[in-house]
Order: C-alpha cells, then sequence, then structure tokens
C-alpha cells in the first residue's frame, strides 16, 4: 500500500483499484490494537471513520498521521460514492468504527456491500469485538448466543422485543444506552423473569465496572450507570422447565 504517489500522478496512471480495509480498533485500551491494524491504519491513503474524535485519539497514541473522513450515519448516503471514487482512482481505504468491528453496531455495512458490488477488494483486518468480549467475561454459555444490539425506543417497543425472547434458550448479549440501563432491567425483569445477569460498563478502560447477580440483585443496588461510554448486558438463556434429572431417567 503505498502513500507516496501524488492524486494527479494515481488519475494519469492505469493504476488497479485500491482495496477497502475493514479494520477492528480496539473497544477501550487503545494498545488493544492488533500489529495488522497499526500497520494498514499507518499505510492507508484515508481513513473513513464514524467517529474522527475517537479515531484521531488512537492515531495519536500510536504515532499515526493518517488523513481521517467522517463516514456516519448521518452521511452514509453521500459518502459511500465518494469513497467509491477514491477506491477506483488506486487509494487504499480503511474503515473503522469508533471501538470494536464495524458492521457490528454499525453503519459500515453500506460501504462494504457498495465495494463489493463494484468489484473492488475488500479485506478484513479482525480486531477486538465487544461482543465477543463479553461473552467470554460472563462466563456463560458461549456456544450459541444472540446479540440483538441497539436497544433504544420507547418502554412499549421494548416491552414487544423481550417478550419474543422469552423462551430463547441461547445466552443473549445486548448494547442499551447507559442512561436507558435502568429501565431495561426492569422491562427485563418483568418479561424474562429474575435471569442470571452480567453488566459489563466501559471494558478494557480505566472506568472499567464489572457487576454480577440476578437482575432483582442489580437493580436493588442502583449503581449509577449515566457516566458509562458502553454498556454491555449479558443474560442467561431460558431454563428447560424439565429437571436435569427428569431427564436423565427417561
Amino acid at each position: 500500500m503505498g502513500r507516496e504517489r501524488s492524486q494527479g500522478k494515481r488519475a494519469q496512471s492505469a493504476a488497479p483499484a485500491g482495496t477497502l480495509y475493514i479494520v477492528g480498533v480496539p473497544i477501550g485500551h487503545p494498545d488493544d490494537l492488533t500489529i495488522r491494524g497499526l500497520a494498514t491504519l499507518r499505510q492507508v491513503d484515508l481513513i473513513a471513520a464514524k467517529n474522527p474524535q475517537a479515531t484521531n485519539a488512537l492515531l495519536a497514541h500510536h504515532g499515526i498521521h493518517t488523513t481521517i473522513t467522517t463516514y456516519d450515519r448521518n452521511n452514509a448516503s453521500e459518502k459511500v460514492p465518494l469513497l467509491l471514487d477514491r477506491l477506483r482512482q488506486g487509494f487504499h481505504v480503511a474503515l473503522v468504527s469508533d471501538c470494536g468491528m464495524p458492521v457490528v453496531y454499525d453503519i459500515g455495512r453500506l460501504l462494504i456491500a457498495a465495494a463489493s458490488k463494484a468489484q473492488i477488494p475488500v479485506k478484513v483486518i479482525p480486531g477486538t469485538s465487544a461482543v465477543v468480549a463479553a461473552a467470554a467475561l460472563a462466563g456463560m454459555d458461549g456456544n450459541a448466543f444472540v446479540f440483538d444490539g441497539r436497544w433504544t425506543g420507547g418502554a412499549k417497543t421494548l416491552t414487544c422485543r423481550l417478550r419474543l425472547l422469552r423462551s430463547e434458550p441461547r445466552t443473549m448479549i445486548f448494547f442499551p444506552p447507559a442512561q436507558d440501563l435502568p429501565q431495561f432491567l426492569t422491562l427485563l425483569q418483568q418479561m424474562l423473569g429474575n435471569r442470571n445477569v452480567v453488566l459489563a460498563l466501559d471494558m478494557t478502560r480505566g472506568t472499567e465496572k464489572i457487576l454480577r447477580g440476578r437482575v432483582q440483585q442489580l437493580l436493588s443496588h442502583k449503581p449509577s450507570h449515566e457516566h458509562a461510554s458502553h454498556v454491555a448486558v449479558v443474560v442467561e438463556g431460558a431454563r428447560s422447565k424439565r429437571k436435569t434429572g427428569e431427564r436423565q431417567s427417561r
């Protein structure tokens, strides 16, 4: 991935299309950036970032000076054709989220789908993921789990969504906004019962806080979560009504 060529020279040459790199970035601690991720962000011509301020802080920590452009939900429809044009000219572009992997709870899919349709090379540079980190941290069944990320909306909407998950046997992972966490836990208890839950607040950051217990127990403590940047809620799946001993006796 050369960066020395000027835009004019690129335009004049019949250079092949550039590559879109999907780069996973840390979910908190900046040193969790992988070696390949670090090298890619150094060498690409442009970084399309959901949150330029967060990305700039990460780059500054590692001494990287690559140009950043904003790519988020508000401007994705406008930025996709512009980024595709850059890629067709031979520029290499890295797509990053504010934390974790693009597309997971992120608008990255639009650019990736458009690049693929245009037959532009797309490569993934795997990195940390808050979903996988939360699943591992919880210590619950990780053989199969359900991720249902965006939990916003009124109480009626959330209640309907939780009702559909009453019989879900797999571990469930949610990303509710920090300010809505008390409401979310209350609805969780009402709809799914007093399940075992793990709250992971600001994982890998200096402000990390992990709370474990049943929903009612966590609600009774009434901890303050509004200052947390990121919240992951891991909930145990529904258990069979029959006891293990009864199944084994058949």
